[in-house]
């Protein structure tokens, strides 16, 4: 979690994961986007994808078996979406389709359908 994110622990995030938050390991760093940058550089494997709006790559068409086994995500909020510095650390941009006059997913939506999109298209090792 970057410094300016929400905060992990809320109530409501206790409350609606019925307890599972504490069965997740949280972390919060200072620069996300430094983190992300410093990944990449130790663990070239690792690929790392910012979920976005502004890009033309669509999460439904990357093909099955292109998405590296090491993979991670980074998700913003609904208001502010993700910093460009850290979309920028990120190795690739991707979207979600969505018919034209959605405005946008919530982003416990977004994230269900972005790591599960993300998984099926995971290559087998």
């Amino acid at each position: 979690l970057s410094k300016d994110t929400c905060e992990a622990w809320y109530r409501k995030s206790i409350r609606t994961s019925m307890g599972h938050i504490f069965r997740v390991p949280i972390v919060r760093v200072d620069n996300l986007a430094h983190v992300i940058q410093g990944w990449r550089d130790s663990f070239p494997e690792l690929h790392s994808f910012a979920a976005v709006i502004d890009t033309d790559l669509l999460l439904h068409n990357l093909q099955h078996g292109q998405v590296r086994p090491s993979w991670c995500c980074v998700l913003g909020n609904e208001g502010n979406g993700i910093s460009e510095a850290v979309a920028h650390a990120c190795t690739q941009r991707i979207r979600i389709d969505m018919e034209a006059g959605v405005d946008s997913l919530s982003v416990p939506i977004a994230c269900g359908i972005i790591l599960h999109g993300l998984r099926e298209r995971e290559c087998v090792t």
